[in-house]
This record gives C-alpha cells, structure tokens and sequence, in this order.
C-alpha cells in the first residue's frame, strides 16, 4: 500500500513486555482481537477456532495494558469489537489511561442491530465521547451502501 515507511507490523507475543518496543513508541495501535470472552461461557470445541473467537490466549485487559504501554502521550489506540462487549471495553480502556474519543456501531441495515463497533480511544485525552452515525453495511434495497463503497474504493472501479 505504499506504506512502508510508516507503517509497522510487528509478530510477538503482546503480553511478552521484554518483546515489545519501548513504551511511547507508536502513534497509532490497530486491533481486530478475538471478540469473546472465554470465562463467560463455552469456547469452540477446536484450538484454533477457540484462539481465533476468544480471548483465551489473550485478555482484553491484556490487549488494553499493551496498547496503552506502546502509545506515546496522544496516540491512538483503534479497534473493533462486539456491542455486548461494549461495557467491558470501556471500562479496560479507561483502566490503562486510553480515553475513549470515537464510537461507530456497525449495522448491516438501519433496522438491524449494531453486530460490530468500531472505536479510537486517545492515551491522555480529556474526557469526551462522540457517538458517530452507524455505519451502514446495505442501502434500502440491499445493496452495498454508498458509504462502504466509499471505505472500500470500490466507487473508483
């Protein structure tokens, strides 16, 4: 993508400290992590299923402390996550310093339930919470909406 020279991507372990980069290192931490909470109910019957849905093999509190070390003051920690985890996530964030700043829920139609969020958080921000408009995942028709077109660039093809 041509980002090579500002962009990292890093394979450890993060709750292996003496792995990690120096605390205050990045501007930005991006997290897509297993969405369920294993001390909360049945994990998928295989291991990889189970590492890749839940947070057995790494915590949200694990995720957070790690992300919140990584940051420089002001950095931005984003990440996508399920609604019913919402509280949970908050309540991590604020626990390491990361303020939350930005939350989008994802719906696939304006009818539907949120299935995903999406939200930044700020290490050091000031309180302050916008909720933004949900992104929507299908127009009335059922269709791909124009705004996910947009995010995809497929309105450039």
């Amino acid at each position: 993508n041509g980002l090579s020279d500002r962009v990292a991507n890093l394979r450890v372990d993060l709750r292996d400290k003496t792995r990690l980069p120096p605390a205050g290192t990045f501007d930005l931490v991006v997290s897509n992590p297993p969405y369920f909470d294993a001390a909360r109910g049945a994990v998928a019957q295989t291991e990889s299923r189970g590492l890749a849905r839940s947070d057995e093999a790494c915590t949200l509190p694990q995720l957070c402390a790690a992300a919140g070390r990584l940051l420089r003051y002001g950095g931005s920690f984003c990440l996508v996550h399920r609604p019913d985890r919402l509280a949970d996530v908050l309540e991590e964030l604020r626990r390491v310093r990361l303020e939350p700043k930005r939350l989008r829920l994802v719906q696939n139609t304006a009818q539907a339930a949120p299935k995903l969020l999406l939200l930044e958080a700020k290490k050091g921000g000031r309180p302050g919470l916008a909720v933004l408009p949900p992104l929507l995942l299908r127009d009335p028709d059922g269709g791909e909406s124009a705004e996910l077109s947009r995010i995809y660039f497929r309105d450039k093809e």
